[in-house]
C-alpha cells in the first residue's frame, strides 16, 4: 500500500524528508504536473500512537515552506499500484483545496481551563465558550475558521482554528490579543503555525484509519508569539 502524508505545490528544492512512520521506509515523491504526493510504501499502517502521529506530523510540517500544503489524516492510503490513478481522479478536488490553502497556515487558538482540574469543573460553560470564540472570530478578520469543543478530560476545553495568510501572522496575533487579555476563567493560547489539518476536505477514497491529527504532542508543540 501507499501511505500518504500530503500533496504539496512548490516544494523548495533543498527540502529533505524526515523519517517515515515506519523505520526503514522512505518518504517518496509521486509527481502529477506541478504537484507532489508525498508518501511511503508500507506493508501495513502502524498503530496510531504518540510516536507514529508525531512522525506523520513531522513529515507534513517539514513542507510548510512550500507554496501550498494539503495534509492528509494519519492512516490515509491507496493501493500501491493505484497512487497515480488516484491522483489523476482526485486532481480537480486537490487543486481546488490547494487553492484555498495556498500561502496560508493554520493557527489554533486553544481555550484552557484555569480551575486546576477541580471536579466538577468550574469556569465558563459551553455558551460562554462559544461567545468567546465568536469574539475571537470577529477580531481575527480571517476566513475560514473552525470551532471545536474538546472532549472530557484535560485542560483544553475548546479551540478555534483559523486559516491565516502566512504574511498576516503578526497582524492576526495582534488583533486577537485584546480578547485574550480580557478573557475570564479561561486562558486563550494561540499555537502554530501548523499545516492546515482543520481545512482538509473529505476525499472519496476512505482511509484505512482515520485518527485526529496533532496539533502534536507537547514535545513538538509551538506557542505563537
Amino acid at each position: 500500500m501507499f501511505y500518504m502524508y500530503a500533496v504539496v505545490e512548490g516544494l523548495p528544492p533543498a527540502w529533505r524528508p524526515p523519517p517515515a512512520v515506519v523505520p526503514g521506509a522512505s518518504v517518496d515523491r509521486c509527481r502529477l504536473g506541478p504537484l507532489l504526493l508525498l508518501g511511503s510504501a508500507l506493508e501495513a499502517v502502524p498503530p496510531a500512537n504518540p510516536k507514529t502521529l508525531a512522525l506523520h506530523h513531522d513529515v507534513v510540517a517539514s513542507t510548510l515552506d512550500a507554496h501550498a500544503v494539503l495534509p492528509f489524516r494519519y492512516g490515509t492510503t491507496v493501493a500501491a499500484d493505484e497512487a497515480e490513478t488516484w491522483l489523476g481522479a482526485q486532481r480537480p478536488a486537490l487543486e481546488a483545496a490547494l487553492a484555498q490553502v495556498r500561502g496560508c497556515v493554520e493557527m489554533s487558538v486553544k481555550l484552557l481551563r484555569l480551575d486546576g482540574g477541580i471536579d466538577p469543573p468550574r469556569g465558563p460553560g459551553e455558551r460562554e465558550l462559544r461567545a468567546l470564540a465568536e469574539q475571537l472570530v470577529g477580531r481575527a478578520g480571517v476566513e475560514p475558521w473552525r470551532y471545536r469543543p474538546a472532549g472530557s478530560g484535560g485542560n483544553v476545553i475548546a479551540s478555534v482554528a483559523f486559516l491565516v495568510p502566512r504574511t498576516e501572522l503578526a497582524e492576526f496575533l495582534a488583533r486577537i490579543a485584546p480578547i485574550a487579555s480580557r478573557a475570564t476563567g479561561v486562558a486563550v493560547v494561540p499555537t502554530g503555525p501548523w499545516p492546515a489539518y482543520s481545512f482538509v476536505p473529505a476525499f472519496d477514497r476512505p482511509p484505512l484509519a482515520v485518527v485526529p491529527p496533532p496539533p502534536p504532542s507537547s514535545s513538538t508543540e509551538r506557542r505563537a508569539g
